[in-house]
C-alpha cells in the first residue's frame, strides 16, 4: 500500500516538474525560435541570404520541429541556388506539416530547378491535390509540363493559374512561349500582348512578340516589336531581328520588280499603232508631183548636155 502511495506521489511530483519547469522552457524555446526566424526574414528582405540562413539555423536549434523555420531555410537556399539542400529543408518541413500545399509546392520547384522533372511533377500533383487554388503550384506544374514537352497540358495549366491571378505577366509570357511551340503563333502573340499590357518594360516579352509576328509573316509588326525590345535594353539583340530586316528588304525588291514587270507587260500588251494610208486622191496627187519633179530634172539634164555640146562646136 505504501509503495502505491509513493508511486502516486512521484507521478504528481513529475507532473508538477513538467508543468513548472519543462513546459515554460519549451515555450521559451518556441518563442526564441520565432524571434530568430523573424530576424532571418528581415535579413532575407535585404538579400542577405547567408545571414538569414544563420538565423534560421539558430531557430531550428531551439526547435527542431519548427516547420515554418525549415520552410524559410529552404527559401534562403533557393535564393542561393542551392536547390538540393533546399529540397532537403522542404522535406523536413513536410515531415512535420504533411498537408501544407505551399511547402509541398516549394519542394516541387526545387526539384524542377534540379532538372528532376518527373519527380517535380509528382510533387506538384500532390500539392495541387492538397489545395487546387494555390497559384504558384499551378504555375509551377505548368512549367514542369512544358519542360516535358507536354505543351497542351501546360497551356491548360497556365490557364488555371491565370484564373487565380490574371495579372501575372510572367505567366502570360510563358503561356505565349508554349503556344508558339505548338505553332499557334496568333494565340501566342495575344498572350504576349497580355503580358506587355501588364508590364510593358520587358525586352524579353517584346522579343517574343516579334518572333510570333515573324512566324506569321508580319514583318513590319515584327520589326516594331524587335525595335521596342532594343530600346528597352540596348544590349538585347533579338535573334530574328536581322532575318526580319532581310525579309523586308527582299519584299521591297520583289515589289519593285513586280511593278517593273507589270509596266513592261502593259507596254507589250498595248494596241499596235495603226498606220493610216492616205485616201486614193492624195496618192494620185503625190504621183503627179513626183512625175513633175522627175521631168524637170530630165529637162535640166538635157539643157546642160546641149550647152556643153555647143561650147565644143565653137572651139
Amino acid at each position: 500500500m505504501s509503495r502505491r502511495i509513493t508511486l502516486i506521489i512521484l507521478v504528481i511530483l513529475l507532473q508538477i516538474f513538467i508543468t513548472l519547469v519543462l513546459v515554460p522552457a519549451t515555450a521559451d524555446s518556441i518563442q526564441d525560435a520565432t524571434i530568430w526566424a523573424n530576424k532571418g526574414k528581415a535579413l532575407a528582405e535585404t538579400k542577405d541570404y547567408l545571414g538569414a540562413m544563420a538565423a534560421y539555423d539558430q531557430a531550428l536549434q531551439l526547435d527542431a520541429y519548427y516547420a515554418e523555420g525549415w520552410k524559410l531555410r529552404g527559401d534562403a537556399l533557393m535564393a542561393l541556388e542551392r536547390y538540393a539542400e533546399a529540397a532537403d529543408s522542404y522535406d523536413r518541413a513536410i515531415s512535420i506539416d504533411k498537408t501544407n500545399a505551399e511547402i509541398v509546392g516549394k519542394k516541387g520547384r526545387a526539384l524542377y530547378m534540379l532538372g528532376k522533372y518527373r519527380d517535380a511533377l509528382e510533387t506538384y500533383d500532390r500539392a495541387v491535390s492538397l489545395n487546387p487554388n494555390v497559384f504558384l503550384n499551378l504555375d509551377g506544374k505548368a512549367d514542369v509540363l512544358a519542360a516535358l514537352n507536354r505543351y497542351s497540358e501546360a497551356d491548360s495549366m497556365y490557364d488555371a493559374a491565370l484564373k487565380i491571378d490574371p495579372r501575372s505577366n510572367a505567366t502570360w509570357n510563358k503561356k505565349g512561349l508554349t503556344l508558339a511551340k505548338m505553332f499557334k503563333n496568333e494565340e501566342a502573340a495575344e498572350a504576349f500582348n497580355q503580358s506587355i499590357t501588364i508590364y510593358p518594360e520587358s525586352a524579353e516579352v517584346w522579343n517574343n512578340m516579334g518572333s510570333a509576328y515573324f512566324n506569321q509573316g508580319k514583318m513590319k509588326e515584327a520589326l516594331k516589336a524587335f525595335e521596342q525590345a532594343i530600346s528597352l535594353d540596348e544590349s538585347y539583340i533579338p535573334q530574328k531581328y536581322g532575318d526580319t530586316l532581310t525579309r523586308l528588304q527582299q519584299d521591297k525588291l520583289a515589289s519593285i520588280q513586280e511593278t517593273q514587270e507589270n509596266s513592261s507587260d502593259q507596254t507589250t500588251n498595248a494596241a499596235p499603232v495603226e498606220i493610216k494610208l492616205p485616201p486614193p486622191i492624195f496618192l494620185i496627187n503625190y504621183l503627179m508631183i513626183g512625175i513633175g519633179i522627175l521631168s524637170i530634172m530630165v529637162l535640166g539634164a538635157v539643157r546642160v548636155f546641149k550647152t556643153r555640146k555647143r561650147k565644143r562646136e565653137i572651139k
